[in-house]
């Protein structure tokens, strides 16, 4: 058997197809699915939402959102996505350490919430690489 999953950002759908098993960014950390899970909706963080089809796992930066799984159907709800390119490893790397400088810098309340956004999108394009 295997899961049905569809990705949908305000802009679109990102993804529909069938999937071995996929791993969801929850808010609470990361959240495995496989056939056959109990019901469950839950919130997402931004984070990396991996499929895995033809046991290969292929990931997808989410910018938070929902998740409600039921009968073997994964609906993701997302507030956006980044792309991520094998050959942009060294520029996501670079982007990342700016991140980091940023959020050091960062002194008002909105500062540090935008710099703390891009550090947590910025971590998980890189460690994205890890699937690609």
């Amino acid at each position: 058997m295997s899961l049905n999953i569809r990705v949908i950002a305000p802009d679109g759908l990102i993804w529909d197809t069938t999937a071995e098993g996929v791993v969801l960014p929850s808010l609470t950390g990361q959240l495995g699915i496989l056939t056959g899970h109990a019901p469950l909706i839950t919130s997402l963080e931004i984070g990396i939402l991996r499929i895995k089809t033809n046991s290969k796992w292929t990931p997808i930066i989410v910018l938070g959102g929902f998740a409600v799984i039921k009968d073997d159907e994964v609906l993701v709800l997302i507030s956006g996505v980044e792309e991520v390119i094998k050959e942009d490893y060294s520029k996501a790397k670079s982007i990342l350490a700016k991140a980091k400088i940023d959020l050091d810098s960062a002194k008002t309340t909105k500062e540090i919430i935008d710099a703390s956004q891009e550090l947590k999108i910025a971590s998980a394009k890189v460690k994205a690489f890890k699937f690609i």
